[in-house]
């Protein structure tokens, strides 16, 4: 998330609205607000988050989520400590950098492909060309690869004795 997560008002520059951001000046009241975070927390709304991908996207906005709800059960135990300048630096390093977000990534869609298949077995719609979508993009990323795509590439896994 960051040191900080702005708040923004939808009240303060446009007086009583539905809460969404449907208008252009709504939305440049929103971009301003959120400048060069990656969350911006929605008076009485929500939040909105960015990524500088799409599965960065969904990467901060799933454990955005889990890690709110963490905090709120810390919370009711004590007050929890903030993390030091340098546990935000290293950590985000660590878990945004392409390897993190690219297993994490990997998992979720693994997820996805079967409870699209029990949606399948149940006679519900499949999900159009979810293989293409659910492609791994580690191709360069040679630590980002798996032990099995390793292997492969090697001309196969040897076997234990």
């Amino acid at each position: 998330m960051g040191a900080k997560v702005p708040f923004w008002d939808s009240r303060d520059e446009f007086g009583d609205t539905n809460l969404l951001v449907s208008t252009p000046e709504q939305g440049a009241s929103h971009a301003r607000a959120l400048g060069p975070h990656y969350m911006l927390l929605l008076r009485r709304h929500g939040a909105s988050l960015a990524g500088k991908s799409l599965r960065e996207c969904v990467f901060r906005s799933i454990y955005s989520t889990r890690n709110a709800e963490l905090q709120l059960r810390a919370m009711a135990i004590g007050a929890p400590g903030p993390l030091s300048p340098g546990e935000m630096e290293k950590c985000g390093g660590h878990n945004l950098g392409p390897r993190g977000v690219e297993r994490a990534w990997e998992y979720w869609v693994t997820r996805l492909q079967k409870a699209e298949a029990m949606w399948g077995a149940a006679g519900l719609p499949r999900l159009k060309d979810l293989g293409k979508l659910a492609r791994p993009q580690t191709a360069g990323m040679g630590a980002a690869r798996s032990a099995t795509a390793r292997a492969k590439s090697r001309g196969g896994a040897k076997r234990r004795q």
